[in-house]
């Protein structure tokens, strides 16, 4: 009832247009292509992380390892697997300024139509959504990252997943994990739902396909060469990281950094994911929940939070992961005054903080020193889970404190 208190007040003010999902997507798209301008406009430096992703295409095709350094490429170095820079085939040829606005406008394609095809029944709930979002979504697209794409694809999973296409969500949770490894965290939501040998069954075959799908382009030996290699630097980043704070990122976006700036607590990494993945698994012993649509749905936004707030190389840009899992649980969970707080911590410390219309010396010296950018989404995840194992679930779908 709230929820269309305010639609009605804010329709007085705000013209119609901004509560059509067709206006909706073309600003997303809109906004995409604006991004995509001003990143191409600004020469490769700004598109670095766009070029890691291409230039790794042509490293596949000419048999160079993909894991090694390219100062003269770009900066950093290439961590995804080999059937990702397989992936970019399509835009790799095109002139650079149009590969950056393309792909760019498949971040927006894709982040939509995994909000739209979500089962909530409510479409104004699914515009709500895309407003709650869109500031972060552009904060992750000016870093030109594939974090709004992997999290559709989790997101699309949990959509295959409620109508029983079983090898799609296998294909999206492997597609996920072959551009960023924490989406095959996804694989848990099939304890959820039956047929479980089946879909064990499509996630082998899709798995088997992705493995090996850069052998269009390269030979078998080339292949383990970069899988062997891929393996050896994923290890080497984790290796020696007992605390979690990597020496890239000196303040992880996730617990393991709060608990460095706030306590000096530094523990394992190992431990601490642990703890969070058998938390985050507690629910799935209440079987009759299960076949609450909003039990499933908030499962689904204590996953996409919990993929964030446990990594121990969380950055800014990728938490369009985590804030697409506050948009579902605001928009399933019951409202009080504790739901409205939290998502106004949300929008100021973790949507608005890196963007310009935040104070600077605030951001500089209090939002990153003390990964309040995360803390908020860490609050949700624990409320989330406490909602999940002591609320009442009716097989209907609403929710009993």
């Amino acid at each position: 009832m709230l929820l269309d208190s305010i639609e009605l007040r804010t329709k007085k003010i705000i013209p119609k247009f901004f509560f059509e999902e067709k206006s909706v997507f073309w600003i997303f798209l809109t906004v995409s292509v604006i991004i995509g301008i001003q990143r191409a406009l600004l020469g490769p430096a700004a598109c670095n992380n766009y070029v890691i992703f291409k230039t790794s295409f042509f490293h596949l095709v000419n048999d160079q390892n993909l894991y090694r350094l390219y100062p003269d490429e770009y900066d950093d170095i290439y961590l995804y697997s080999p059937t990702f820079a397989l992936l970019m085939a399509p835009l790799a040829y095109l002139s650079l300024w149009l590969q950056v606005i393309l792909w760019c406008c498949i971040d927006a394609i894709a982040v939509f139509a995994a909000i739209k095809l979500l089962p909530i029944d409510n479409s104004k709930k699914k515009l709500i959504m895309c407003w709650l979002i869109i500031v972060e979504y552009t904060t992750a697209l000016e870093s030109l990252q594939a974090a709004p794409i992997v999290a559709s694809c989790m997101i699309l999973a949990f959509v295959f997943f409620e109508k029983g296409k079983l090898s799609k969500a296998a294909f999206f949770i492997v597609l996920g994990a072959f551009i960023k490894i924490y989406a095959i965290a996804a694989v848990i939501l099939f304890l959820m739902y039956p047929r479980k040998l089946k879909f064990v069954a499509n996630m082998f075959f899709w798995t088997i396909v992705f493995l090996l799908a850069p052998l269009l382009v390269t030979s078998f030996h080339m292949l383990l060469f970069q899988y062997h290699s891929w393996a050896n630097l994923t290890l080497s980043v984790h290796q020696g990281e007992d605390t979690g704070i990597n020496p890239n990122i000196p303040i992880p976006l996730s617990v393991m950094g709060w608990f460095k700036t706030w306590f000096n607590f530094t523990p394992s990494v190992l431990l601490v994911q642990l703890i969070g993945t058998a938390i985050l698994c507690l629910p799935f012993i209440l079987i009759k929940c299960l076949k609450n649509i909003n039990f499933r749905l908030l499962i689904l936004a204590s996953l996409l939070i919990w993929a964030m707030i446990f990594n121990h190389i969380a950055e800014s840009p990728s938490y369009i992961v985590a804030v697409l899992g506050v948009a579902i649980w605001f928009v399933t969970d019951k409202k009080d005054w504790i739901t409205y707080s939290l998502l106004v911590l949300v929008i100021v410390l973790c949507i608005l903080s890196p963007t310009n219309i935040f104070p600077e010396y605030i951001r500089e010296h209090y939002i990153k020193p003390y990964v309040l950018k995360a803390l908020p989404c860490i609050l949700i995840w624990f409320l989330i889970q406490y909602k999940l194992l002591f609320n009442k679930f009716n097989i209907s779908g609403e929710v009993q404190s």
